[in-house]
């Protein structure tokens, strides 16, 4: 990555205009989870919009060229829910990834290493602690959203049709190196990074999740306002028992998470094939995949 680029500061109308007709948006938390994204786009343009790094440019795959952004959103949730929202206010993607690196609980099987696609994203730390005990978001007033006349509060549900495409991708695909095992589950988003085995097994019997990270639910939630499609794809960087930093392995499984995400790039028709938006049986028009979701921003 060459960060001595030139960046460029557009305005909205500017950005609307240099994303039009971006097919792919890929999100990170950190520079290190996205870095191997942007040294493989050409014809690369550097952005600064509202103090984060965007970079537009092409993804080449075995069958075209496919019109990418990528941005770093920053760590937690009001960074990558307010990137997206300026991301989906300006384009229409066909497709949002976010890409990086997560902990693994202990029950998931999954190891250092290994790769975790999201089938849901849930909001962990969000309720109510009472007296009785902690309850969930359920128990608040309000849903926490509305989306297609569905209440939704802690748990974000991806595309199941998305999500097992995908899965097949990296099951079938050429790694380089040791081929990683690919789980499919919850994962959980917290504020508070999860360091004791202890916590760690509260909020797996809680939730179920196999995977955890601090920026995914508020993600899948802005894309499900914006009715985008989204997957979420992590490489796993550590066990979430008793915090020990020095084990981790954050590079190596950002790079698996990269690779990962590039595989999807190299057959993102397919993958769009199987997205319920796409398919004739949920009622959509066959044109939303040459022009992008179902909003327009």
């Amino acid at each position: 990555m060459d960060e001595t680029m030139p960046c460029r500061r557009p305005d909205a109308r500017e950005l609307h205009s240099l994303l039009e007709g971006a097919e792919l948006a890929v999100i990170g938390a950190t520079l290190a989870e996205i870095a191997p994204l942007v040294d493989r786009l050409t014809g690369c343009e550097r952005l600064a919009v509202v103090g984060k790094q965007w970079w537009v440019g092409d993804l080449h795959s075995s069958a075209r060229t496919i019109r990418t952004v990528v941005l770093v959103s920053g760590y937690d949730k009001v960074n990558a829910a307010h990137s997206l929202s300026c991301l989906l206010e300006a384009a229409c993607p066909k497709l949002v990834v976010q890409t990086g690196v997560a902990g693994a609980f202990l029950s998931s099987g999954l190891e250092v290493g290994d790769l975790a696609v999201a089938s849901s994203e849930i909001y962990a730390d969000l309720g109510i602690l009472a007296p009785e005990g902690w309850l969930s978001a359920d128990a608040l007033a309000e849903p926490l959203a509305v989306v297609d006349g569905i209440a939704l509060c802690n748990t974000f549900p991806l595309d199941p049709g998305l999500v097992e495409a995908s899965a097949r991708i990296f099951r079938a695909g050429h790694w380089a190196g040791r081929a990683p095992k690919v789980a499919i589950g919850p994962f959980l988003t917290t504020s508070q990074v999860t360091g004791t085995s202890a916590q760690a097994d509260l909020l797996q019997k809680r939730w179920g999740g196999i995977a955890e990270s601090m920026e995914g639910a508020a993600a899948a939630h802005v894309c499900a306002l914006y009715g985008a499609p989204f997957l979420q794809v992590r490489g796993i960087s550590n066990l979430v028992v008793d915090r020990d930093r020095g084990s981790w392995k954050v590079e190596e499984a950002a790079r698996l998470a990269a690779q990962a995400t590039l595989m999807v790039c190299d057959r993102l028709d397919e993958v769009l094939v199987a997205y319920r938006a796409a398919g004739d049986d949920e009622g959509a028009n066959d044109g939303d995949l040459d022009g992008g979701g179902p909003w327009t921003p």
